[in-house]
């Protein structure tokens, strides 16, 4: 339970602060611990940034599975997804845009878990693909429509618009040649 706390203050904290202007002592604060409470569970601020990233693409990629599930892995559960990951951004916003800033970058600590989470997004991208009889796809095309959601998620100001858009390069992105 303490980890949790740690975890939820850290994400109150990131989102408020910024990543880069977050330090140990801001999520002390917040989950009202003392230093070696913390130092039990993380060895640092990236180890908490990590656990926080690793907490919030798994529940969205639990979201994202039972999406597709339910949808029968067609063009609908496509559908359903980018809706449920634009939606997800939205709602959590000012701690995703820490999370993808962070994520990008190639020295980041969580460069590894987003190439894990953009991995299994392309899964679902390409069992869409399959359901719909549409002959393999170069993995780039799959690459550059799960690399255009991640942008537009950084800029939503009209999540209508953004849905609209990103569906319509997603069917036709899985359409085929």
């Amino acid at each position: 339970m303490v980890e949790n706390g740690i975890l939820v203050a850290a994400m109150k904290v990131f989102a408020r602060r910024g990543f880069t202007a977050t330090r140990v002592e801001d999520v002390l604060e917040e989950a009202r611990i003392a230093r070696r409470t913390f130092y039990r569970y993380f060895t640092s601020k990236e180890d908490v940034l990590a656990a926080v990233y690793e907490l919030a693409t798994g529940e969205l990629l639990g979201a994202l599975d039972e999406a597709s599930v339910a949808e029968d892995g067609s063009m609908s559960g496509v559908r359903a997804g980018v809706d449920l990951y634009l939606d997800f951004h939205v709602e959590n916003a000012a701690l995703f845009r820490v999370l993808v800033e962070q994520s990008v970058r190639s020295d980041s600590p969580l460069a590894g878990h987003r190439r894990q989470f953009r991995a299994r997004i392309l899964r679902v991208l390409v069992q869409a693909a399959e359901a719909r009889g549409v002959a393999p796809l170069d993995g780039f095309t799959y690459v550059a429509l799960v690399s255009a959601l991640e942008g537009v998620a950084l800029e939503l100001n009209d999540i209508a618009r953004a849905k609209k858009a990103m569906l319509a390069l997603v069917e036709s992105g899985l359409a085929g040649p």
